[in-house]
């Protein structure tokens, strides 16, 4: 088990930190939307909060023996990764919330669901999931978030803080 561990210790934290940054895109948000009711400002106040977790977790734990560049050049070229996750997220967003909301909304049957009774009583559960709404908004983030942790990934693995070959 320790040499699992040792050997895949860059993608575990990373997943760590990824489910980490995820609640911290939810919590941005998912608050964003409660003060607003504006689903795409919601993503930009979301993205931008977890683009910067996202790098400070990554530049000082998961890839650590990273090539040692200017912090700001990291930082650049971890937003510039970013951005495609950022404009994608806005684009389904848009897309499946904002334009076609009520297409998905009735193709996932979220109408037909009671939203009055057991775990969407909760207020912290009916405040993400509470109404058809809501619901829709949750399905497509969680496409979002699965897709960005993979994308980012990838991008911060090849492009910012890859390490240099000996």
């Amino acid at each position: 088990m320790k040499n699992f561990y040792h050997k895949n210790y860059e993608i575990i934290v990373y997943l760590i930190f990824g489910v980490l940054t995820t609640v911290v895109y939810f919590i941005g948000r998912f608050l964003t939307v409660a003060l607003s009711q504006n689903a795409l400002l919601a993503v930009v106040v979301a993205q931008s909060a977890a683009i910067i977790f996202a790098f400070v977790t990554n530049k000082l734990w998961v890839f650590k023996q990273a090539e040692k560049s200017s912090l700001l050049t990291q930082f650049l070229k971890f937003v510039a990764a970013r951005l495609l996750v950022f404009f994608l997220d806005l684009f389904v967003t848009w897309l499946c919330i904002e334009k076609f909301g009520a297409f998905f909304i009735k193709f996932f049957g979220l109408n037909q669901l009671t939203y009055t009774a057991g775990l969407t009583q909760w207020p912290i559960v009916k405040s993400f999931i509470g109404s058809p709404v809501l619901a829709n908004t949750f399905i497509w983030s969680m496409v979002i978030q699965v897709a960005a942790i993979i994308l980012n990934y990838i991008f911060s693995k090849l492009f910012v803080f890859k390490n240099k070959k000996q």
